[in-house]
């Protein structure tokens, strides 16, 4: 069980200042690389990560409203089948 570490672990305790501080993308390779993002890149990826989440709510509530429709019309049709009086055979 004498494994070599495959990196090291490097502890950045608050309030200390290093170039690579922002953002971490992984590769391909099984390597993290941390790159410092401007404040624009920091803007468009905010603005990326709000547009995919109102996409999503977008569809999470049209999913919604098709649903609401579908209960309602067989609420409806319940309904109109209990006032002409028709029954399930038992």
């Amino acid at each position: 069980m004498n494994e070599e570490p495959k990196g090291r672990v490097e502890i950045i305790l608050p309030g200390e200042e290093t170039d690579a501080s922002r953002i971490w993308v992984a590769t391909g390779d099984g390597r993290v690389k941390v790159v410092k993002l401007s404040p624009w890149q920091s803007l468009m990826v905010t603005a990326a990560l709000l547009l995919f989440l109102f996409i999503g709510f977008t569809l999470l509530s049209g999913a919604f409203l098709v649903l609401l429709v579908i209960a309602v019309v067989a609420g409806g049709l319940a309904y109109l089948a209990g006032l002409l009086g028709l029954r399930r055979p038992r």
